[in-house]
């Protein structure tokens, strides 16, 4: 369950570029984009909160569930203020974004630390 998680996450990350590339390079968003990457992270923090509450403690798994936490409301934060623009085709702030990619990618590493050294 816990490789499943990391795919997932690691298909949000990618998706999450793709974001960035629209907003740095080509100063526009994407809704149906920026759903799918909100999706697939949520079906993985789901798959690995399941796999918390059902497994014995792992320090570094509980860790990077508070940081992927952490990076859903930073990504509610984001999506609060690209609803709040009169023009919804200009992308969030970045350094919002750069907060928000640094807690995932943390956690991501963490997650997978954690995997690989049981």
């Amino acid at each position: 369950m816990i490789l499943a998680a990391i795919v997932l996450f690691c298909l949000a990350a990618g998706l999450g570029l793709w974001l960035v590339v629209l907003g740095v390079r080509y100063r526009r968003g994407s809704r149906a984009l920026a759903a799918g990457h909100a999706g697939v992270a949520l079906l993985g923090l789901v798959l690995l909160g399941r796999h918390i509450f059902s497994s014995p403690v792992h320090l570094l798994y509980n860790n990077a569930a508070l940081l992927f936490v952490l990076a859903l409301f930073g990504g509610l934060v984001l999506l609060a203020l690209r609803m709040g623009n009169h023009e919804h085709r200009l992308p969030p702030p970045m350094i919002g974004v750069g907060l928000h990619a640094v807690m995932a990618l943390s956690a991501l590493l963490l997650l997978v630390w954690g995997y690989t050294h049981p």
